[in-house]
């Protein structure tokens, strides 16, 4: 049976415009251990397209986007 994934922290930075939505999102990875997961949730459009890319080239993994009821989006990130 699959467990769903919990995150172990959870940024809600709708209304963030880039570049500062991929800030918070470095400053509370930082805040978690290697394997921790952070669920950042991000509005359509730019923010979507980049924050997942900056962390999977950090190193991290993108262990699921998932589009909400309101057209922002959940992302969940593995800590590397």
């Amino acid at each position: 049976m699959n467990m769903p994934m919990v995150a172990d922290a959870t940024r809600n930075l709708r209304g963030v415009s880039c570049p500062m939505n991929l800030v918070y999102t470095k400053v509370e990875l930082a805040k978690l251990h290697s394997g921790q997961i952070l669920e950042v949730i991000l509005d359509d459009g730019a923010p979507v397209n980049n924050v997942p890319g900056s962390a999977l080239k950090e190193g991290h993994t993108i262990i699921s986007q998932e589009q909400l009821a309101d057209s922002a989006w959940a992302v969940l990130i593995r800590k590397k």
